[in-house]
């Protein structure tokens, strides 16, 4: 949807010039109708970058405001409950009008309990959202043939049921989900990345002390594209993850999991390279203190391509720190690294994120923050190298 008027950026502006710092969460006080709970909230941004687009040359700059208010309302009923959010995101850039956009999220949740040992989670969502130009379908040189950013609408639906408690001795999580995209805008080029994708996923944990578990996780993903590029072969696929691990709840220093395993991936088509290859996930904190933690995640994963190549093989590692200074400031500190491999193309990314961000929680429903980002790509392909610069405001409120 397009946006609204200027009055947001103003509005944006004249919140965020006083602050110096970046946002912890507020603790909204909730609203009570009857036997709902209604939680609204706001957060802003007021951002400045060096390279709007990502682009590798000729590069644009701008401020801009992000502002996202959300409403979120809920019913309880024993150990079940019920909730609805909506979301709206507004983006507005001070030198690039024809890139301004709102974004439109619904989301709904049903959490039930039959008894302690079995619990079971419906979820859905739908998002009218957008690709900032430079990102998704107009990476690269790509951003240079369209005026607009790409839209799109993706419907989302899942389900989860778990057998066995956190205390048992065996524990099972039954995943399935669904996944609808479809672009809306500029269908000469973007009318063959519509497409479905199902995900099928169990996860079995046998406790072996009274914090570990030994986790086994199978996965299965099919994607299926609308249309098929007469110039291109069919991008049909499905891909299977296998998983073995370990994980365990907090101690005194450490909490997280480790997963080790095997991918395949296969295609409908015989024109592309069907593959397969060691697969992990790990996601591991460390206490220094109480207030200062490190936390390291790690994954190979899986992403569709936008059109060049079969799929994009992507691991990615990411180290942050968190730390406490008092009651009310924090800082956070992370960096990324991201080795992006595009099977059937020569394409081959290295993207290397930095972000630094200082947050204080000014009052309960106030919370405000600065901070700073670098993000660098280099590819194999020189139409997709980028860096890029961008420092913000934040603040976030609450009732």
């Amino acid at each position: 949807m397009r946006p609204l008027n200027k009055l947001s950026s103003t509005v944006l502006a004249l919140l965020t010039a006083g602050a110096c710092v970046e946002t912890q969460a507020v603790e909204p006080a909730n609203l009570i109708l009857g036997p709902m709970y209604v939680a609204p909230t706001v957060d802003t941004r007021l951002q400045y970058t060096d390279n709007l687009f990502r682009s590798p040359d000729d590069k644009k700059t701008s401020g801009f405001s992000v502002i996202r208010p959300r409403v979120q309302a809920w019913l309880e009923n024993g150990f079940d409950t019920y909730s609805f959010t909506y979301t709206l995101t507004d983006y507005r850039y001070f030198n690039s009008d024809d890139d301004d956009f709102v974004d439109h999220q619904f989301n709904i949740d049903v959490h039930h309990e039959f008894n302690a040992r079995n619990v079971w989670n419906v979820y859905g969502e739908f998002l009218d959202g957008h690709q900032q130009r430079g990102t998704g379908l107009s990476e690269g040189l790509a951003v240079k043939l369209i005026d607009e950013p790409i839209e799109f609408e993706r419907i989302t639906a899942g389900t989860d049921y778990t057998i066995g408690s956190q205390s048992s001795k065996g524990r099972a999580v039954l995943t399935a989900k669904y996944h609808d995209t479809e672009y809306q805008n500029f269908r000469r080029r973007t009318r063959y990345r519509d497409y479905d994708q199902y995900v099928v996923d169990g996860t079995f944990y046998w406790k072996v002390a009274s914090k570990t578990d030994i986790v086994a996780e199978m996965s299965y993903q099919e994607a299926r594209y609308d249309l098929v590029n007469p110039l291109q072969s069919s991008s049909d696929s499905e891909e299977y993850n296998y998983l073995l691990g370990v994980s365990w709840e907090p101690t005194a220093k450490t909490s997280g999991s480790v997963k080790l395993g095997w991918y395949e991936r296969s295609y409908e088509s015989e024109q592309r390279e069907d593959s397969d290859g060691f697969s992990w996930a790990v996601d591991v904190s460390y206490s220094l203190r109480s207030y200062s933690v490190f936390n390291l995640q790690s994954s190979r994963s899986t992403q569709e391509s936008n059109g060049r190549g079969d799929a994009v093989n992507t691991q990615t590692t990411r180290l942050a720190w968190n730390h406490t200074w008092t009651s009310r400031s924090s800082t956070n500190l992370a960096a990324t690294f991201s080795n992006q491999d595009t099977a059937g193309s020569t394409r081959q990314d290295d993207v290397y994120a930095v972000q630094v961000k200082y947050n204080y929680a000014m009052r309960r429903w106030l919370d405000l923050g600065i901070g700073y980002s670098y993000e660098e790509r280099k590819s194999a392909i020189d139409q997709y190298d980028y860096d890029r610069n961008t420092i913000f405001v934040e603040a976030k409120f609450s009732l």
